[in-house]
């Protein structure tokens, strides 16, 4: 808005101006041009006017476009469309549907199930069109689907891929229709974009993807037509016309005679997929001398002895809608290509039928494979996946070291004729092939499942994604119960693929003990999104998994391995997990609490809340030993002495507290703030409390004789007590105007303050040297100073809401601080990053540590956390 109106003001008011100079000077020559104005005035108000609503309707459309996105990884590069493509009529149609937003397309064929057609290649034409990428500013996303994501895992997963492909956006959920929606509220933000859905086969794969996105186009390429919702206009791409089949079938040969080309042009049934088999094979005959009629005739010949011809109709009567009759055609053309692979080419070939659809093929894997079952070395293999990708058998590309990729149709062929018996076998080999390269494995304690192997080793993306499959393929479900419930295997899956991917592991596996294990993963997979540091993720996994029988074991042993400190780690079974849900009457109010000390033996924990009474609990047994009652309305803080005889309270009542913990007694009500008190800090000796209050003063009162030694009263508005000197000679305080101000305890005179900040301080902690102090703003980020010099160390940032709480180590090494969003850091001063995290289910408010210096109590929405320090 602050735009629109500069805008007005720079370009309307100027008109105006120019008008009443005219009346003004009527009788002079303006200079230069500017007589124009004078001698034309009303209608150059008249076009400046226009000119200013155009300006403002322009900047007004701007403003109102999403914001969102800028910093969304970038989007791919645009589609190649491979060189004997040729466009169709469904392409400009496909191209004119998607340019029309706000609906989905759908690109699919009338003969469900049938597959070879073009629709993937016609979604890549779309994708590389001049139109279409101005149209959506190359914000254009293809996403292959395919027959193996199905289950809520699967598909949770998947659409956990594309939200941070699409947005960086990590947030992850086990149920595929929330996270669907997570995902449509993302592109709901975001201009205008173009998502591919490639090979879908199933409803439950299509619905997540429709919400939201009013800006999102989607493109959705499938062989089942009634999949597409209402609305959505469907362009169906079956046989070629005969002139599109002439010139595909002749991509790159010599002129071929009509009484050749109409004969294989009827016994492929102008079927894209056969097609251009038929193209490759002949093509690869010429390139070794042969006539390219004789080929072709010789080629024709093979097709009308294997072909559908061959059952029992003459050629070109058979039905492309038959799906007998199309396997059929796919055999013949395979059958004729693979005559010219070298000798054993054909076993080898169809031995590809054991990789996962519509994946990228490491070469390497490949070759891992081949060598076990036919001897061949890396450099055979990559010359036999070459010679097929000549024979469009399948698709090579060079990147990462190579990759092949089979067409869903020629694979379907291939596992037909392979037979399960000998697809079990080649996935046991598979797995056998893969499990010789990696090092033997113990469990990870005697309760723990024993994996054998270190399969967490494994650094292909490929393998880690797909193990699993091949391990239950092979009919190894105990072997790949092991693996998915080893605690190593799920960290490597975390860290590679994020929460789903371990979970979605465990879910492939029917077994009482897997869907156990895969059910504790679904729980926590919402708290466990990347972290900075990465490994601090790992304090929040075994937070996690820690109560449950499965995991407990594992995770105690991995918290004994040095290489995962310094790490957090639970006292006791937290508050918000499904496993101490009886328990959650810890906190012991009907509502919030939000106030929490740990009292110095780090044995008991205060905690005090809206309803005015204090708490005394025990750590170890979670019981409570006393309730401290008398305030009449809302504490505001809590303070214990050194020793932990004495605690001190204040809130809105206007009083101050003083209490004995272990009797629940309270010894004095100290009286003079005239307004809610704020805070309050007792001094390292116990002597002295000083508290900071909604009526601008600091007070300072004696212990001993409950009386009030000294007011500060610089202030006129409300004030806040952050922090003491280790010394207890002064305090430092922070007020609404975002200023820290430092006041000697004895005379109450100003000694100094730090530069005044933009955001206003939440929290604070001093160092127990008194060199510096920790302060967080309302920005949260979390700023160290140094008390010398008065000026800032280094500011620290990783959480991204308010700050609530910080508190430092008794050694001055390590900072806690906890906010709104829902995670505990331990940041390392010397290095001012972030060491430990742990994400919690709700919003946290306060946090202490204990003497030793290793024990964290943490207060949140659903009552105490007790943390351990591992270093």
């Amino acid at each position: 808005m602050g735009l629109t109106v500069l805008v007005c003001a720079s370009v309307v008011l100027p008109a105006l101006l120019s008008l009443a100079s005219n009346a003004a000077t009527a009788d002079q020559r303006w200079p230069g041009p500017l007589d124009k104005l004078r001698r034309d005035s009303w209608q150059s108000v008249t076009v400046l006017l226009l000119l200013s609503v155009a300006v403002v309707a322009v900047t007004t459309w701007q403003q109102g476009r999403p914001s969102a996105g800028r910093d969304d990884p970038p989007p791919p590069q645009a589609a190649v469309v491979q060189g004997w493509f040729v466009a169709r009529s469904e392409t400009l149609d496909a191209v004119a549907a998607v340019c029309r937003a706000g609906h989905t397309v759908g690109i699919t064929t009338s003969l469900w199930g049938a597959g070879g057609f073009g629709k993937t290649t016609l979604a890549t034409a779309v994708c590389a069109h001049k139109r279409v990428r101005r149209r959506f500013r190359s914000r254009i996303y293809f996403v292959t689907i395919g027959r193996d994501v199905r289950g809520r895992a699967a598909i949770a997963a998947k659409i956990a891929e594309v939200t941070r492909y699409i947005t960086g956006d990590t947030t992850e959920f086990d149920d595929p229709e929330l996270a669907g929606a997570h995902l449509g509220r993302l592109l709901n933000q975001r201009p205008r974009i173009l998502l591919v859905l490639d090979d879908v086969w199933e409803d439950e794969q299509l619905s997540p993807f429709l919400h939201g996105g009013r800006r999102c186009v989607r493109l959705v390429t499938t062989r089942n037509p009634n999949l597409l919702p209402p609305g959505a206009q469907s362009i169906k791409v079956d046989e070629m016309s005969p002139d599109q089949a002439r010139a595909v079938l002749a991509w790159e040969l010599p002129s071929l005679p009509a009484e050749i080309i109409d004969p294989l042009l009827e016994i492929t049934g102008r079927w894209v997929l056969l097609l251009h088999l038929t193209n490759r094979l002949i093509a690869e005959q010429v390139a070794t001398g042969a006539a390219p009629a004789a080929a072709a005739r010789s080629i024709l010949q093979q097709l009308r002895v294997l072909g559908p011809a061959a059952v029992d109709e003459p050629a070109g009567a058979w039905e492309l809608g038959d799906p007998q009759r199309r396997s059929q055609a796919v055999q013949a053309s395979i059958e004729a290509a693979i005559t010219l692979l070298p000798p054993d080419g054909a076993v080898r070939f169809a031995e590809l039928a054991v990789f996962a659809e519509d994946e990228a093929i490491p070469l390497n894997l490949v070759a891992l494979l081949w060598r076990d079952t036919g001897g061949l070395t890396e450099g055979q293999t990559r010359a036999l996946c070459r010679a097929m990708e000549r024979l469009s058998l399948l698709m090579l590309k060079a990147h990462d070291g190579g990759r092949i990729r089979l067409h869903d149709v020629i694979r379907d062929y291939l596992r037909g004729r392979l037979g399960d018996a000998r697809l079990t076998v080649l996935h046991g080999r598979l797995v056998g092939a893969i499990a010789a390269t990696l090092p033997v494995a113990a469990p990870l304690a005697s309760t723990a499942p024993d994996p054998q192997w270190a399969w967490w080793r494994l650094q292909e993306g490929y393998l880690l994604d797909h193990l699993i499959e091949h391990l239950l393929a092979a009919r190894r479900t105990t072997r790949a119960e092991a693996v998915t419930g080893d605690l190593r295997w799920v960290e490597t899956r975390l860290a590679q693929r994020g929460p789903t991917a371990p979970w979605s592991d465990l879910a492939r596996i029917d077994t009482p003990g897997a869907r156990a294990a895969a059910l504790t993963l679904a729980q926590a997979a919402h708290l466990l999104s990347p972290t900075e540091p990465p490994r601090a993720l790992i304090g929040t996994l075994y937070s996690r998994l820690k109560p449950h029988p499965h995991w407990d074991d594992q995770v105690t042993a991995r918290e004994q391995d040095a290489s995962q400190h310094p790490l957090l780690t639970n006292r006791w079974v937290p508050p918000d997990h499904p496993a101490s849900v009886v328990q959650r009457t810890f906190s012991g109010y009907s509502r919030a609490v939000w106030l929490l000390s740990a009292l110095p033996n780090g044995a008991r924990v205060a905690t005090g809340g809206y309803d005015g009474s204090v708490r005394i609990w025990d750590a170890a047994s979670r019981t409570r030993t006393a309730t401290l009652t008398g305030h009449t309305r809302q504490l505001r803080s809590v303070a214990a002495t050194p020793d932990g005889a004495r605690l001190a309270t204040v809130g809105d009542d206007r009083t101050v507290r003083i209490w004995d913990p272990r009797s629940g007694t309270c010894l004095a009500v100290l009286t003079g703030h005239v307004r809610a008190v704020c805070s309050v800090i007792i001094t390292p000796d116990a002597a002295r409390l000083a508290t900071a209050g909604r009526d601008g003063s600091v007070r300072i009162w004696d212990v001993g004789s409950a009386t009030c030694t000294a007011v500060l009263t610089r202030y006129m508005g409300p004030l806040q007590l952050i922090a003491i000197a280790p010394d207890g000679s002064w305090v430092a305080t922070a007020s609404e105007d975002c200023s820290v101000q430092f006041w000697d305890l004895t005379s109450g005179s100003q000694l100094a303050s730090l530069p005044r900040r933009a955001e206003h301080i939440t929290a604070a902690a001093v160092a127990p040297d008194g060199a510096w102090l920790a302060t967080a703003s309302a920005d949260c980020s979390v700023q160290v100073w140094d008390l010398v010099s008065k000026t800032c160390r280094a500011t620290l940032r990783g959480h991204t809401e308010r700050v609530t709480a910080v508190a430092v180590t008794p050694d001055g090494a390590w900072l806690a601080t906890v906010g709104l969003d829902c995670t505990v850091r331990i940041w390392d001063i010397a290095r001012h990053h972030t060491v430990a995290l742990v994400r919690t289910e709700g919003p946290l408010h306060s946090c202490s540590w204990g003497a030793d210096g290793r024990s964290l109590a943490v207060l949140g929405r659903y009552g105490v956390y007790l943390f351990g320090l591992l270093l």
